[in-house]
């Protein structure tokens, strides 16, 4: 495509946006950065971010941007994002506005997207009501949670989702949690589905006991991980079928502490990349993962799979989402 072709594009895109979004009543944002908008504060900036506060705008704006073709992609809380330097060429719809509360009807609660993960199992164990106790130290959105398949102490969301609440034709729709395939770190959702929110069942249980043992998940990550460090969460899978902890391995390998510019690997937990200090870049965490990633292949003849979301600065050919929103699992 050449440059007069692409101004014509951006041209007609930013028209749509600055026309859609008011008309729907969504604040919209010019060259925000994803290092004021991702746990891991770095990356470039981004054409437009959009706001919507409701499922029900989320899911007008997304149709909306559906009907004019224009470019975008999902973010929650940003916990599971590595955003490149770059500037990004796309529309940013960001869900973490859409929190609403959380509704409890007996051993159901609904709940939207953008809604706190952690505090979500909170309320629910203040109410008696187990099942998500195990996800509480994950920091990040229920709708990440959902992509991802979020699990941890024995927990996974995927267990307990009745129902999803998804965007179809720029209007909310429910999907029967029956439908989806709940992997490990991973589901049956498809690139350009909006997750909107859910309904879960838990099941009652003694509250003392849920939260002695959400007390107990909570000592053993400020135990085990780096706290309050600017991290993605856990940076690699653990290898598919085997048992193995990526964490321990690459500590076996003696890479914890290891060092790329401003990019560390955690000296805390070895599957934890964080980035320091003012003048780190998207480009040293990479490339210290890329440089794990290589090891791993060397030594132990696996190719590890990336548990953060890479995203480039090229406008995406498919409208994509976000698998995180701090879906992480404790390796």
């Amino acid at each position: 495509m050449s440059e007069t072709q692409i101004l014509t594009v951006v041209s007609t895109r930013d028209a749509a946006v600055r026309e859609i979004a008011p008309r729907l009543g969504v604040r919209a944002e010019e060259g925000r950065r994803f290092a004021e908008l991702t746990s891991l504060r770095v990356g470039g900036a981004v054409d437009w971010l959009l706001l919507p506060e409701t499922e029900e705008q989320a899911a007008s704006i997304a149709g909306e941007l559906d009907a004019h073709a224009v470019a975008w992609r999902v973010l929650g809380a940003g916990s599971n994002v590595l955003a490149d330097d770059a500037d990004h060429h796309y529309v940013l719809l960001s869900m973490r506005e859409v929190k609403g509360v959380a509704r409890f009807d007996g051993e159901r609660v609904s709940v939207s997207a953008g809604y706190s993960l952690p505090r979500l199992c909170v309320d629910a164990a203040r109410r008696g009501l187990s099942g998500i106790e195990g996800l509480g130290g994950i920091p990040g959105t229920v709708g990440g949670a959902l992509w991802m398949n979020a699990g941890a102490y024995g927990d996974e969301i995927g267990q307990v989702v009745e129902t999803v609440r998804v965007a179809r034709g720029g209007r909310v729709a429910e999907v029967p949690g029956t439908d989806v395939r709940w992997d490990y770190r991973h589901t049956s959702f498809r690139d350009g589905e909006l997750l909107l929110g859910a309904t879960l069942r838990l099941r009652h249980d003694d509250p003392d006991q849920i939260k002695a043992r959400m007390e107990e998940a909570k000592q053993k990550r400020f135990a085990t991980q780096p706290h309050g460090a600017r991290s993605a969460g856990c940076f690699f899978k653990n290898p598919p079928g085997s048992g193995l902890s990526t964490g321990k391995m690459i500590d076996e390998m003696g890479m914890k502490g290891a060092q790329h510019g401003g990019a560390v690997v955690s000296p805390v937990h070895a599957n934890f990349i964080v980035t320091e200090g003012e003048g780190a870049q998207a480009a040293d965490a990479l490339a210290l993962a890329e440089e794990i990633r290589d090891r791993f292949r060397r030594e132990h003849g696996i190719e590890l799979e990336y548990e953060v979301e890479l995203w480039g600065a090229a406008a995406p050919s498919l409208i994509e989402s976000d698998a995180g929103e701090g879906a992480n699992d404790e390796q």
